[in-house]
């Protein structure tokens, strides 16, 4: 039995009751994330949601019971406890659930900060790979709200309608279709201004060519079996493409100063309220089946973000 902790000063403690599953977790417990753990035992859970549970001296402008978010960077947020500094917590608004708020970083982040780095003009096509996925509906939409349009690559059929009914203006499986001819068709020849892609592996040489010459691809996660991306050399060279990497937290720790965060924290919450972006919720465990809410989160048609719950 571990001991609940104590806040020190500057610090609360935190009830943990709601923390996503993300792909960058698995990984990061497979030992094939970047910033793989250093120091054992490890706690996996990237961001979470819980309520001030104590306070420690000196914190001011926060209250026992007050719904927080925190990003959780050293001691993952798959426990029932945790310490935050007040300076690196942020109030949930009273119109956002736990399901929801639990998922405010990773994804949302993720998705504002990449369209923000491509900075696509309106009107002109952007494509993603992993377009089903959770983080892929929130691009779409975002995209869409932006007046950017997208072609989104799946890899079954019966993604197709899902994501054309939430905004997405082209879907393409490129399993069984020619995503180049089919780019090259939507476009009228002109390609793509710009990509994202989570898969990698051959994929991304397919994206590559899919991309309007001096395009920029943002490769953001690897969820093919190899942790590697295939790129045509022609394309990086004669085609001066540019392929490279976007990371969240690397992106913030770009900002010029804790207002920025703020200013950008508020914005995502706003999106989030008015339903620009829909975090999706899928299936909820308690803590204690962790195993078998991972085997469910590594399922295909998985229906959401899986959750790890807990009981205020």
């Amino acid at each position: 039995m571990v001991s609940t902790p104590k806040p020190g000063a500057g610090q609360v403690l935190l009830k943990i009751l709601c923390r996503p599953i993300h792909p960058s977790d698995i990984l990061r417990i497979q030992g094939m994330y970047g910033d793989n753990p250093k120091k054992f035992p490890f706690v996996p859970g990237l961001e979470g949601m819980g309520v001030i549970e104590e306070l420690g001296d000196g914190v001011t402008g926060f209250s026992p019971g007050q719904r927080v978010f925190h990003i959780f960077k050293e001691v993952g947020s798959w426990q029932e406890y945790a310490v935050a500094s007040a300076s690196e917590i942020i109030p949930i608004p009273d119109t956002i659930s736990n399901e929801v708020a639990a998922q405010f970083f990773i994804n949302p982040w993720t998705v504002y900060g990449m369209l923000e780095t491509l900075d696509v003009p309106k009107g002109e096509y952007v494509l993603q790979t992993a377009a089903g996925s959770v983080l892929g509906r929130m691009f779409i939409q975002l995209a869409r709200h932006r007046g950017v349009k997208t072609i989104n690559l799946v890899r079954r059929d019966e993604q197709k309608e899902e994501l054309k009914a939430i905004g997405g203006d082209e879907v393409i499986n490129f399993k069984t279709e020619d995503v180049v001819d089919e780019v090259k068709k939507i476009t009228g020849g002109k390609l793509v201004y710009g990509a994202v892609d989570a898969v990698g592996g051959a994929l991304t040489k397919v994206v590559c060519s899919s991309v309007r010459n001096q395009g920029t691809i943002l490769c953001y996660g690897v969820l093919d079996e190899k942790p590697e991306a295939q790129v045509g050399v022609s394309d990086l060279v004669f085609r001066q493409v540019t392929v490279r990497g976007f990371h969240v937290a690397k992106w913030v720790e770009s900002f010029g100063s804790p207002d920025e965060f703020r200013e950008i924290a508020a914005t995502i919450f706003e999106l989030i309220a008015k339903g620009v972006i829909a975090p999706l919720v899928g299936e909820k465990f308690p803590l204690d089946s962790t195993p078998e809410a991972i085997h469910k989160s590594l399922s295909i048609s998985r229906g959401g973000k899986v959750l790890l719950v807990s009981v205020k």
